[in-house]
């Protein structure tokens, strides 16, 4: 975790036990305390800037979804690429689980329920792109 919003963050996820998102819980499930940080920090009207301001670390990929999370860009992958998704068969896995180490390098292994369309390959060449943008780390 990175700068004082990771130490936030950290707060966060040790007392809810996810990111500090609003809309994952259930109104009548939340505590005042959660309910107020939300409307604080203008969750509710698309995204907030309390979640803009945070950066997630993926670490080794245990903890974040590959599809519904956002963690590589500023919108999940889900909302990038919806025909992907509906096509793929990592709905909620987490990232750790759409990928496996080869000779200290990490690969990518998504898994789709039919053959893609040219144009669909098209745009998984476009996800694969995104995803060479960050780093997976290798824990001992």
């Amino acid at each position: 975790m990175s700068g004082e919003g990771g130490k936030w963050k950290e707060i966060l996820v040790s007392k809810y036990g996810t990111k500090p998102d609003i809309r994952q819980t259930r109104l009548k499930y939340q505590s005042w305390w959660w309910r107020d940080l939300a409307k604080t920090c203008g969750d509710g009207v698309a995204e907030g800037w309390f979640q803009k301001a945070i950066v997630w670390k993926v670490g080794n990929g245990a903890t974040m979804r590959f599809w519904e999370d956002v963690w590589i860009q500023t919108t999940s992958l889900k909302t990038l690429y919806p025909r992907l998704y509906s096509l793929s068969c990592d709905q909620g896995k987490v990232v750790e689980e759409v990928g496996r180490w080869e000779d200290d390098m990490w690969q990518w292994g998504l898994n789709w329920r039919r053959d893609r369309y040219e144009w669909e390959s098209n745009l998984e060449t476009d996800l694969l792109s995104i995803l060479s943008t960050g780093s997976m780390c290798k824990e001992a």
